[in-house]
């Protein structure tokens, strides 16, 4: 799992920069620039993902403790089905405030 965790890093930089040379090549284009910035926006995430997973093993600095309580507590069914929802509704948004400033707001 830790391998397969790694590849996902590697190819999510990978195609992050990628995005960036693309945005370099096409900088004369309004569109195609604001595109490839979200794209590599959106790119680079899984690479944060695992990083913010395997900081958890530096210590409890973070929000979270080094025991996998907290990730093993049941919870009942209606509980995360509000955090499901509650998780998309902030997910939307801050997509929807990201595709707001690069393709609105950076006129």
């Amino acid at each position: 799992m830790l391998r397969n965790q790694y590849l996902v890093m590697a190819a999510s930089l990978v195609t992050g920069f990628v995005w960036i040379g693309m945005y370099h090549l096409v900088v004369s284009s309004w569109f195609l620039s604001r595109l490839s910035i979200l794209l590599a926006i959106v790119s680079f995430v899984p690479a944060g993902l695992v990083a913010l997973v395997h900081l958890r093993e530096a210590g409890p600095f973070l929000w979270w403790e080094r025991s996998n309580v907290v990730l093993t507590t049941r919870r009942s069914p209606s509980v995360e089905k509000v955090e499901l929802i509650v998780m998309a509704a902030l997910w939307t948004v801050i997509f929807g405030f990201v595709i707001v400033v690069i393709f609105f707001l950076s006129r």
